[in-house]
Order: structure tokens, then C-alpha cells, then sequence
């Protein structure tokens, strides 16, 4: 019975880690005149690097979107995703 609390508890420990990794190392953009870069921590090389790369039109208003909303969720208080059941988890 007791292994099979510990390993409900690992998700959320491992949650933590994660969260509090992003929120050190924000997410960034940056703007060329065709597209719009979006860099992010990768854990596994622990460098900052491009993971997505957004062409079209408006490619800064999205991509200001997208970092703006990743950003916001990775600041959220750590103890919030532990206390909710029902936090978005990642």
C-alpha cells in the first residue's frame, strides 16, 4: 500500500521541479522580418534553444501571444498545482 502512494506523489514532485525550472528560465522571442523565433529551456541539453518558429503575417502578435501565455503558466504558485486536483499539469 505504502509503494503505491509514493509513486501517486513522484507526478507531483517531479511536477514542481519542472515548474520551478521554467519559471527560472522564462520563454523569449525573437522578432526577424519574415518570422518570429520562440526559445525555451530544453531540460534534457539544459540550454535555452528554438522550439518553435512562427511564419505568417502577423508571426510577432503570435508568437508575443504564445511566449505571454507559457510565461503566465509557469509563474503560477507552486504549491497551487499540488493543492488542486484539477491544475493543468504539464
Amino acid at each position: 500500500m505504502a509503494k503505491a502512494k509514493l509513486k501517486e506523489e513522484l507526478p507531483a514532485i517531479n511536477g514542481i521541479l519542472k515548474r520551478r525550472v521554467h519559471s527560472i528560465h522564462p520563454w523569449s522571442v525573437q522578432h526577424h522580418p519574415d518570422h518570429s523565433e520562440i526559445e525555451a529551456y530544453v531540460e534534457i541539453t539544459g540550454e535555452m534553444e528554438i522550439i518553435a518558429v512562427i511564419k505568417s503575417i502577423n508571426h510577432a502578435d503570435i508568437a508575443e501571444f504564445i511566449v505571454a501565455l507559457a510565461n503566465e503558466h509557469n509563474r503560477k504558485p507552486i504549491l497551487e498545482s499540488i493543492n488542486n486536483p484539477n491544475a493543468s499539469k504539464r
